[in-house]
């Protein structure tokens, strides 16, 4: 082989090397495995574009991460902290034959009736299990036996979850912070499955009832633990049960811990509200408006309400 043969030969080697590191890199150590695809791809560019692949993405490094061309406009960017809603692309295939809950049992074609049932419970049912209860009265019995079936697993898998976590829980030290987490994450999960009101009335009482208890160990051992949204969900949780002296304990609790956050404010109202306590109500009130919390609409229409 002559001598730039064997030139040629050594900068292929070397460029399959460079690009085999380059792809380790970033899935191994980078871990970035949401772009895998652009990086095999990137890879196949360098082995079939030796050394100018390589090149191009060098200086596109280089360009993007040190160097700047001229200065950035941002007369259109906006540093405000006001609720920006995302879009992201729909799954437009799969949407054309999404129905809600409620449309999909009130169709009369059986056989539609059917189609649209499955086609929801194959969706993401996370937030839609109350609304998938509906269909348990339904006057076809396959698609009631669809409902039931699929709430049936759904809260199977809930009580084995609470029942394995709560003997981790046991097993730890409340002391330590990895228990305190596991504490906070099943209380998160308790309330997502709670707040929609799938079990019976026995059974939601005593995991309503638990749920407290591990809010009771995190305020009695780790208070700072237990964040604003915790307080709402056991509130809320409590109330639904219409256990008021035991949610206004939580209300107290919760406008000791945290006064300046809006919740613990209109949770007290809408307590005092419910259980017609017209003195505590205007107390609470005259603390928000005292207080440097900014109101929301939906709070102004709840007072607005009130004194009508």
């Amino acid at each position: 082989m002559t001598h730039s043969g064997m030139i040629f030969v050594i900068l292929l080697i070397l460029n399959a090397l460079a690009a085999v590191i380059y792809l380790i890199w970033y899935l191994v150590f980078k871990k970035d495995k949401d772009n895998r695809k652009q990086y095999v791809m990137n890879m196949f560019i360098m082995l079939l574009c030796p050394v100018v692949g390589i090149l191009y993405f060098f200086l596109a490094f280089l360009k993007f991460h040190f160097i700047k061309l001229g200065e950035r406009d941002l007369s259109d960017v906006e540093f405000s902290k006001k609720h920006q809603t995302s879009r992201v692309k729909a799954d437009e295939e799969r949407e054309r034959n999404i129905v809600a809950v409620g449309e999909a049992i009130l169709v009369s074609d059986q056989e539609q009736k059917r189609a649209n049932m499955l086609n929801v419970l194959l969706g993401d049912t996370e937030e839609a299990l109350s609304a998938i209860a509906l269909a348990l009265n339904s006057d076809d019995s396959e698609v009631a036996h669809y409902a039931a079936s699929f709430l049936q697993s759904k809260m199977d898998a809930f009580r084995e979850k609470v029942s394995r976590m709560q003997k981790m829980i046991e097993e730890g030290n409340i002391e330590d912070e990895e228990c305190q987490d596991h504490i906070l994450e099943l209380i998160w999960y308790m309330n997502h499955m709670l707040k929609q009101k799938v079990f019976m009335q026995v059974e939601q009482v005593d995991y309503v009832d638990q749920m407290e208890q591990l809010c009771e160990k995190l305020f009695q051992n780790a208070r700072s633990k237990i964040s604003p949204e915790c307080y709402e969900w056991i509130l809320s949780r409590i109330m639904d049960l219409g256990e008021y002296e035991r949610a206004e304990v939580w209300g107290y609790r919760f406008s000791e811990q945290y006064p300046d956050v809006l919740s613990a404010f209109t949770l007290r109202l809408k307590l005092y509200f419910e259980t017609n306590q017209k003195e505590k109500f205007f107390e609470v009130m005259g603390q928000l408006r005292a207080s440097d919390v900014l109101i929301d609409n939906r709070t102004l229409e709840m007072i607005r309400m009130i004194q009508m």
